[in-house]
């Protein structure tokens, strides 16, 4: 395993997109340490942003970095392979147009996490603030594919234009959630903000409207009337997200335990898993009726009567 510890020199916004498992295993330690990236600053060597080592690890092809990494953009932009951790915040644009692997963050991430993302597993320990798996600027569609799992908070116009794949928020979402969705699958356990859903072509959201903590919120979309449905496919969405959850826990317990420089620099440890719902039973409506009213709008119901979520520990 690779590990880049950031330096305290000031390089202003860094551009991380180097910064892969797949293409910087395949280097020694020199050619690694001589390796050009872009800064605010002007073009530097990695070995003036990070110290560089190398520590035994059970994952192949591994990064792990340290340190508040805030100020680096594009963070496993492209990446195909591997594992990338990351124990601290991170910048704008991570994960973009990522195509496999797994990007662990152990942290808060900025805007547009995961655009353009076609495969791979993105998993945050913290919040995520605008734009999540929604459309790089001048593109067409967001999120084309694979899976993201936000166990904090999200910002405005999260899968907006989202394509394919699974996106689940443990916390709340913004305003214009979803807009535009074309397919996929956007999960918010929490609060979701107003104006969602608008010209959602095809798709499902799933909401899990626990009354004691969710504020209702006008959609844009246009919506059917609800009916209770009890859908089978739902408990393996449930174990899907909740391996995936485990899976990144994992990685997080073993870098946590094998990182010297975390241990020194905060007292956190691996976070505790988020609750993961059970249930099969939802209030379904079909919308946006504007737009061909193709996709599906699902609220979490318990599941031996409908009317209030069931939950369960992965």
């Amino acid at each position: 395993m690779l590990v880049f510890r950031k330096t305290t020199s000031f390089f202003g916004t860094i551009d991380g997109s180097v910064l892969r498992p797949d293409l910087l295993s395949k280097l020694s330690i020199p050619e690694i340490e001589a390796t050009l990236i872009t800064t605010e600053l002007g073009p530097v060597t990695l070995r003036q942003v990070f110290d560089i080592s190398v520590a035994p690890s059970i994952l192949d092809s591994s990064i792990l970095m340290e340190g508040d990494c805030e100020a680096i953009d594009k963070l496993g932009q492209h990446m195909e392979s591997g594992v990338l951790c990351v124990l601290g915040s991170v910048g704008n644009h991570a994960g973009q147009e990522m195509q496999g692997g797994k990007i662990i963050i152990a942290g808060n991430v900025r805007d547009h996490l995961g655009s353009g993302m076609q495969d791979g597993f993105i998993y945050v320990s913290g919040n995520c603030e605008n734009a999540l798996a929604s459309p790089r600027p001048g593109r067409k569609t967001g999120m084309r594919g694979g899976d993201i799992f936000i166990a904090g908070n999200v910002g405005t116009r999260a899968c907006e234009r989202m394509r394919r794949g699974t996106v689940f928020i443990t916390g709340d979402a913004g305003a214009f959630a979803a807009s535009q969705m074309i397919a996929g699958s956007l999960v918010v356990m929490g609060n979701l903000g107003g104006q969602w859903g608008g010209g959602m072509r095809r798709g499902s959201i799933i909401l899990g409207m626990d009354p004691a903590r969710i504020q209702p919120s006008q959609p844009t979309a246009s919506l059917s009337a609800p009916r209770d449905f009890e859908l089978s496919f739902l408990p393996l969405v449930w174990r899907h997200i909740a391996r995936l959850q485990s899976d990144a826990l994992e990685v997080l317990g073993f870098v946590m335990a094998n990182s010297a420089g975390w241990g020194l620099t905060a007292s956190r440890h691996v976070p505790n898993p988020v609750k993961i719902a059970s249930t099969r039973w939802v209030q379904r409506q079909i919308g946006d009726l504007n737009f061909n009213g193709r996709g599906e709008v699902l609220v979490l119901r318990r599941i031996s009567s409908p009317g209030v979520v069931g939950w369960h520990r992965p």
